[in-house]
């Protein structure tokens, strides 16, 4: 299964929860639903933004989900995504936005769509 990520905000996964995580959902809701459904193998896009101009998009393979540690004054459970990064490519965020492989991640005026996880159908 293909998911796609957004990571619009420019977290850094490994450096917040560390190992080789890469993305992390809230688990509730439609995230929870959809970390749940994924199994060792999918491939991941995750998308974040290295400048205002450019995009970068990361493969990767999904390993394993666990549940972030407790922040204090947060109400809410966290999973956390580990998997192994196959690539990473930075274009321009309009470039992007016409890739056969990315243009899931826009609407049709060529913004990021606003969504955090999105499974291809």
């Amino acid at each position: 299964m293909l998911y796609y990520l957004n990571n619009w905000r420019n977290r850094d996964h490994a450096g917040i929860y560390g190992g080789r995580a890469f993305f992390d959902l809230w688990a509730d809701g439609v995230e929870d639903k959809r970390a749940r459904a994924m199994v060792a193998g999918d491939t991941c896009l995750v998308l974040s933004r290295p400048d205002s101009v450019n995009v970068a998009v990361s493969q990767y393979t999904f390993a394993a989900i666990q549940p972030a540690p407790r922040t204090p004054g947060v109400n809410r459970g966290v999973w956390v995504l580990h998997g192994v990064l196959l690539r990473r490519e930075v274009l321009p965020k309009t470039d992007a936005a016409q890739h056969a492989n990315y243009k899931r991640f826009f609407n049709r005026l060529g913004h990021v769509n606003q969504w955090s996880v999105l499974r291809d159908a």
